[in-house]
């Protein structure tokens, strides 16, 4: 199953598995009612970030670049974001409550592990020397954290963010249920 096929059945999968949860059965709407008017994203976790997100002890997600890739610039505010496990299935689903993007370049990566070591769990210093090279970050405050029934994607590249719809249409979700 390509990615695209598999995008579109997995929200309408969620959206019955939480149709429950008042604020996700809205953020899930129908098109033209709410999935359609944000950007959905697969992130790829590894342990032990992906339980630490789902226990709730990471509040904020963080990914480092060489260069302005996804999601540098390229999440906001509202946007959906399905938590999968590195060679494993979708774990969780979540929602961006605030972004930050800097330029590493120019705000020291010591300044951002002052202020966001702990809300991403990463205090150890392999974590930062890591990411010493890196040119550009992107910190994200999670919200609205879920574990969902784990369910298999058939993503298979090595990229660690997807961008499922949004811009340029690159793989839309429309949804009848």
């Amino acid at each position: 199953m390509e990615l695209a096929s598999w995008a579109t059945e997995a929200v309408c999968r969620i959206r019955q598995d939480l149709r429950g949860d008042a604020g996700w059965r809205k953020a899930l709407a129908p098109p033209g009612l709410g999935v359609d008017a944000r950007r959905v994203h697969l992130a790829v976790f590894v342990e032990p970030f992906l339980s630490y997100v789902l226990e709730g002890a990471k509040s904020v997600e963080s990914r480092f670049s060489m260069r302005q890739c996804a999601p540098f610039g390229r999440v906001a505010s509202g946007d959906i974001i399905l938590l999968k496990a590195a060679s494993g299935p979708v774990k969780g689903i979540c929602q961006v409550a605030k972004t930050w993007f800097f330029d590493l370049r120019s705000v020291p990566l010591a300044n951002v592990r002052e202020r966001f070591a702990e809300s991403i769990c990463a205090t150890g210093d392999e974590f930062w020397r890591a990411r010493e090279k890196a040119e550009y970050a992107t910190l994200l405050k999670l919200e609205c954290v879920r574990e969902l029934t784990p369910m298999s994607c058939p993503k298979r590249d090595r990229r660690g963010w997807v961008i499922l719809n949004g811009e340029r249409n690159q793989l839309p979700l429309p949804c009848t249920s």
